[in-house]
Parts: structure tokens; C-alpha cells; sequence
């Protein structure tokens, strides 16, 4: 673990120095690109151009919304931090205020979106749930919109895929999507205050 955390950390560092060149000013993107581009890159997507950047998943209304009320509950229920949460709408069967909740959590918490893991990063560390589904909407719309300003440059595209490459050759399969979003956040951390 050591060889690859050390390997590991080179490559994000390098990652982002790369993106404070190409984008310095979005530096809230960093932890989201970099995860995105490492889960991807662990789950060897077909499409990594097209997952790294894209957000259908969870930008399908139709998907979240149409789940039946059975589902919510059960998805709230069955995680001990939402369940602590959500507590009282759980007890008062508010499925109008779980329902919005789940809107925002489902993509991090039940499908665990890489992108949108890094962009609440914090918030999931800390559990602050209620923060999530508060800012969701404003995050992800600012984050899209830049990212819409930067997903034609060939050479972004060009620096995470080398990126991601490099993870690649480190089997960081064996590791957790959740191990990767750790040992990532504290070399980001570790980076931004130096």
C-alpha cells in the first residue's frame, strides 16, 4: 500500500499542478475531476472520455423521481447516518421532504457518482446530509456550467486520460472507490496548503 500511495500521490500531484495550469481559477473542480478521472480509470471504462465528463446518471429525472415511495424509505432506513438525519421524517412518513432529499443523495450515497462524490467531498465526510440537499442544486449547476466551458479542450481531456493511464498501471482496482476518494482528498488537502 505504501509503494502505491507514494506512486499514487504523484500522480495526483502532478494532476494537479496540470489542472492549476489549465484551470486555475475553478479550483473547487480539482477534487472532482482528479476522483472521477481515478474511479474511472480503476473501473476501466469503454468510455472513460464520455463517463469523465458526462452526467447521465443522475441528470435523469425520470429515474430518481419514479422511484416508488417503498424505495425512499428503504433508503433512508437502511443507512445508520441518514437514518440519524433524517430521523424525524422517517418517523413522520414525510415522503414529500425524503423524496426532495433523496433527489440530491441517491446519486452520491446510493450510486456513488465519482464526480459528484468530489464535488461534496466535505459534506460526505462530515455526514452533513442536510448541507448536500441545501447546495445541490447551485454546486452542480456552477460545476456543470464550467465544466460545459472546459469539456471541448482536447488537451484537458488529453491530461486526465494520461492521468487515469497512469492509475492504471498501479492495480488500484484493488482498492475501494472510497479508499481512492480518501488517500486522494488528503494528498489534495496536503498539496492545496503547502
Amino acid at each position: 500500500m505504501t509503494v502505491k500511495k507514494v506512486s499514487l500521490e504523484k500522480i495526483i500531484a502532478n494532476g494537479l499542478d496540470f489542472l492549476a495550469e489549465f484551470i486555475p481559477e475553478k479550483t473547487y473542480l480539482y477534487f472532482p475531476l482528479l476522483s472521477a478521472s481515478l474511479i474511472w480509470a480503476v473501473k476501466r471504462s469503454r468510455q472513460w472520455k464520455e463517463n469523465i465528463l458526462s452526467w447521465q446518471v443522475w441528470l435523469d429525472p425520470d429515474i430518481i423521481s419514479s422511484k416508488p415511495d417503498e424505495f425512499i424509505l428503504d433508503f433512508f432506513k437502511s443507512s445508520q447516518s441518514l437514518n440519524r438525519t433524517f430521523k424525524k421524517e422517517i418517523e413522520q412518513g414525510d415522503i414529500k421532504t425524503l423524496r426532495k432529499a433523496f433527489v440530491s443523495l441517491y446519486p452520491l450515497v446510493g450510486l456513488e457518482d465519482p464526480f459528484l462524490c468530489g464535488l461534496f467531498v466535505s459534506e460526505l465526510e462530515r455526514g452533513n446530509y442536510r448541507k448536500i440537499v441545501n447546495e445541490f442544486e447551485p454546486r452542480v449547476s456552477r460545476a456543470k456550467k464550467d465544466i460545459e466551458k472546459i469539456k471541448k479542450s482536447q488537451r484537458l481531456l488529453e491530461g486526465l486520460q494520461s492521468m487515469a493511464n497512469e492509475a492504471l498501471s498501479l492495480n488500484l482496482e484493488l482498492l475501494s472507490q472510497t479508499k481512492i476518494r480518501k488517500i486522494t482528498t488528503e494528498i489534495i488537502k496536503a498539496k492545496m496548503n503547502k
